[in-house]
């Protein structure tokens, strides 16, 4: 819905379209939160739901919880597409609340499998290949939904958009970062990472996060587009967080086992958002200098870049996990890569442009959009191909994850 909606307005620049160029402070909070919270959100879920408790030995989830937080989200969703077609900008907003705070709601459902979770996980600190960081989104959840629905309904607050925008791209940068980590750490146990030295690293990493949602609040406090100190802080801060992310990882050994000597097995996508996180981060250093959508760059390019690759990649990788493919047996999905290679360039094309105010970048904007939603459209294609029209057999418990159920019968 997400992908029909954009694609629609931008080719056919509708009120909607409009209403993002004279008001996007507002309907950019919108979009983000229809992105982070929204589709975005089901496939973390999904992922969730589906090796958590196999990981921690535990039965945190129900049936029922799943099944209301869908029906939450999709709620949620389909509103927020209504109202991209209503006819003034006042229906737009009234339906965006309601959308909203649908979406918040399937959120804060999630908290309390989060809990139970956090409570029953038989795993040790120690022996965790991603540590107890993987927990913490669960147990943040509730407030996460709040904060993010508060944040709203208080939009004429100064700072507020920006406080629940900043929280929601914190938050994606944590599950960028696990699911790096716990791809090339557990998944494939490459050692990139010692357990106990992960907890140090995950503290400085909060630290940086908590600073960038500080002078994201208090840029939004002064509401003022020029270049002031906490204007720069607030795109350095959101630059240190996503390059100390990238460092975080390790990507030197990463890479090194990756492209040279035995070139191991892995995701290409999640090896992708590894690499993307830097660009991200030189867009955010740089966001003054795009005058035309101040503040926006960092996030849109991390969005749309690391966020989106490790996200699909980590989801891909597990469900022919759950076919038992071999993992050297496993092709990249190269229709997917040639658009987010399109829509890389245009963001690279569109900034440079917008920077040296070479002209308009509306052409721009529409590759990088029909791109996207044309790559997410082959991804859903590509893992309903391989569930439907596969003579592999789909297994309950993926290969690699049974060794925990076997860990806990010995126990």
């Amino acid at each position: 819905m997400f992908g029909i909606a954009m694609g629609w307005h931008f080719l056919t620049e509708s009120l909607f379209f409009d209403l993002i160029q004279s008001q996007y402070q507002l309907m950019l909070y919108v979009l983000i939160t229809w992105t982070c919270f929204g589709w975005l959100m089901c496939l973390i879920a999904g992922i969730g739901f589906d090796i958590l408790p196999l990981i921690h030995g535990s039965s945190p989830f129900h049936e029922d919880a799943l099944r209301q937080f869908i029906l939450m989200n999709f709620a949620g969703q389909t509103i927020l597409f209504i109202s991209t077609f209503m006819n003034t900008a006042e229906q737009i907003q009234e339906f965006a609340t309601i959308g909203i705070s649908f979406l918040c709601i399937a959120v804060i459902l999630l908290g309390r499998p989060g809990r139970r979770l956090y409570r029953d996980s038989k795993m040790e600190t120690d022996g965790d290949e991603v540590g107890t960081v993987s927990l913490v989104p669960g147990l943040a959840f509730p407030f996460l939904g709040g904060l993010i629905l508060v944040c709203w309904m208080w939009r004429g607050t100064p700072g507020m958009l920006e406080l629940g925008r900043s929280v929601m791209i914190m938050l994606y940068v944590l599950f960028t970062l696990i699911m790096i980590i716990s791809h090339f750490n557990r998944r494939l146990n490459w050692h990139i990472l010692a357990p106990e030295k992960i907890s140090l690293r995950i503290r400085g990493f909060f630290f940086l996060c908590l600073l960038h949602i500080l002078f994201a609040f208090l840029s939004g406090r002064e509401a003022t587009e020029s270049d002031t100190l906490i204007n720069q802080m607030n795109n350095y801060t959101l630059g240190m967080v996503l390059f100390y992310a990238f460092i975080v990882c390790n990507p030197l050994s990463i890479i090194k086992k990756a492209w040279t000597g035995e070139r191991m097995a892995h995701n290409t996508l999640i090896l992708a958002a590894l690499c993307m996180l830097p660009f991200s981060a030189f867009h955010a250093f740089n966001s003054a200098s795009y005058l035309d959508r101040p503040g926006s760059p960092g996030y849109a390019t991390f969005i749309s870049t690391s966020a989106l690759l490790a996200i699909w990649g980590y989801s891909q990788y597990l469900h022919l996990d759950h076919l038992h493919i071999n993992i050297h047996k496993r092709k990249s999905n190269i229709p997917f890569m040639a658009c987010f290679l399109i829509g890389f360039t245009a963001i690279q094309v569109l900034f440079i442009k917008n920077w040296f105010e070479l002209g308009s970048t509306d052409l721009e904007q529409k590759i990088w959009i029909i791109s996207l939603a044309t790559g997410s459209v082959l991804m859903v294609f590509n893992l309903l191909r391989q569930t439907m029209l596969s003579f592999e057999t789909w297994h309950r418990v993926p290969m690699f994850y049974g060794r925990y159920i076997q860990n806990s019968s010995d126990d």
